[in-house]
């Protein structure tokens, strides 16, 4: 009987203490929606994704999606090379752009800062010469 009230005891404090701290695991600080999209704007794959305050974008692309590189050689800091289906090419013919709530993002994917409720596309785009 002394073991069995034991295990109730133990029990209702494990039981309390989830309810004070909110459940098991972290709480995301808010979500974003990110999209991957081809050139014609066909919808690849789309994903709400929860975050922390402090995780970078990049971070949580490469661990969301799949098939997802970055090209750390330029001066701007890195660039999204590939994810799901699209490639750069080598010859920069296309590239992956990054528009955010539906405007072209005014910075590179390691500086893009995001808030809660946003929605990052990330579009294959034809280089035009200019």
């Amino acid at each position: 009987m002394k073991i069995v009230l034991a295990l109730v005891a133990v029990a209702a404090l494990v039981v309390g203490i989830i309810a004070l701290t909110g459940g098991f695991g972290a709480k995301a600080d808010g979500h974003i929606t990110i999209t991957v999209q081809d050139v014609d704007n066909k919808l690849l794959a789309e994903k709400k994704i929860g975050y922390k305050t402090g995780d970078k974008l990049t971070d949580l692309v490469q661990n969301n999606f799949k098939n997802v590189t970055y090209d750390n050689s330029g001066q701007f800091g890195p660039m999204l090379m590939t994810i799901e289906s699209l490639t750069t090419p080598a010859d920069y013919s296309t590239f992956i752009s990054i528009l955010i709530n539906g405007e072209m993002a005014p910075v590179g994917i390691g500086q893009l800062e995001f808030k809660d409720g946003d929605k990052i596309d990330f579009v294959n785009t034809k280089y035009i010469p200019q």
